[in-house]
């Protein structure tokens, strides 16, 4: 029942001026608190009491104490009516902290990271470096999408994979990793994977680098892998096949774009732009030209590949406000490096 509602309908009890059918309301009301219930409506010990702050329950205590005392009842009536009014009074003051409760035990209860704040890539024609929000790494493979939310909490880190991506993930004992690619769910602890589950493909293949993760369909296990170890399983014929691999010619991909041979520099910046998300702008022009050898593997962070190539054209950097970079140095009197 309307809070507000429940209220008017006390306050015309209080007058005698109740229908039979609001008193009918009222008595089913009462029924469903039970008369034994104390008067408060979250128990310390409760569920929905462990989500809340030891200065909110504090709070919630005061008003309910302060309920008691300020809100003025006819001595003519009830037990049943002193124990309504006071009731109703706390759930018109305490209306929106129950309300995050509720939401709070449902969204507790949820296994995906939709939709309240989650990032969403999807759709590039070119391969990303993400750094989520724990400090793990991703490449995101061009035309994959992956799905994760702003903040990690609890004790369970979760994003969703469709496509292909290359995870470094940090070490963490109290907060499991998971990805969640379809009905198949990759749980790790800390380390370093591919996945591949392209929509459209029955298979998934997961080739682990370094570390250990443990790959599950629904409440079925079906691999622990250690490095240089591989999975693929075929989500419709539920078979699978596990092999050793050299993990790294699996991630190889992750190379693409990222080697360098004689490129000028402001072509490489235009490619590390897009891949880490950032704008670079040089303060000297002429070191848009100078040609760079360099080659990486795709998983290095921003900074380690900044740090190559302005060390191979005697340049320095500023990374601004994590989106903004600017290179600064002496131009090359030729097109050599």
């Amino acid at each position: 029942m309307d809070p507000q509602h429940l209220l008017t309908l006390l306050e015309k009890y209080n007058a005698g001026q109740c229908t039979q059918e609001e008193l009918a309301l009222l008595d089913s009301w009462y029924e469903s608190l039970g008369r034994e219930r104390p008067d408060h409506i979250i128990a310390p010990d409760s569920e929905a009491a462990a989500l809340l702050t030891h200065q909110q329950l504090q709070a919630l205590r005061a008003q309910l104490q302060s309920a008691t005392h300020q809100i003025p009842v006819r001595s003519t009536r009830s037990g049943l009516l002193q124990k309504a009014i006071r009731t109703a009074a706390v759930l018109t003051g305490m209306a929106l902290l129950c309300g995050a409760v509720y939401y709070g035990l449902q969204w507790r209860d949820r296994k995906k990271v939709h939709p309240a704040a989650v990032q969403t890539l999807a759709g590039l024609d070119y391969s990303r470096y993400i750094t989520l929000p724990d400090g793990s790494k991703v490449v995101l493979h061009a035309g994959s999408h992956l799905e994760y939310p702003r903040t990690f909490s609890g004790n369970v880190r979760e994003v969703t994979l469709s496509g292909e991506a290359y995870f470094d993930i940090r070490q963490n004992s109290s907060s499991r990793f998971v990805i969640n690619t379809g009905r198949v769910k990759t749980t790790v602890l800390g380390t370093a994977f591919n996945i591949k589950a392209y929509p459209g493909s029955n298979e998934i293949v997961v080739s682990v680098t370094k570390g250990k993760v443990k790959v599950e369909d629904g409440p079925n296990m079906l691999a622990v892998l250690n490095p240089d170890q591989q999975i693929v399983y075929n989500t419709e014929a539920a078979t699978l096949a596990q092999r050793q691999v050299h993990a790294l010619e699996e991630i190889s991909w992750t190379r693409n774009d990222m080697v360098f041979e004689s490129v000028p520099f402001e072509t490489i910046a235009a490619t590390i732009s897009k891949r880490y998300h950032v704008n670079i702008h040089f303060n000297n022009e002429a070191l848009k030209q100078c040609l760079v050898r360099a080659s990486f593997s795709g998983t290095e962070s921003l900074e380690e590949v900044l740090n190559v190539l302005c060390t191979v054209r005697n340049a320095t950097y500023t990374i601004e406000d994590e989106a903004r970079v600017i290179i600064d140095g002496k131009g090359c009197s030729t097109a050599e490096p």
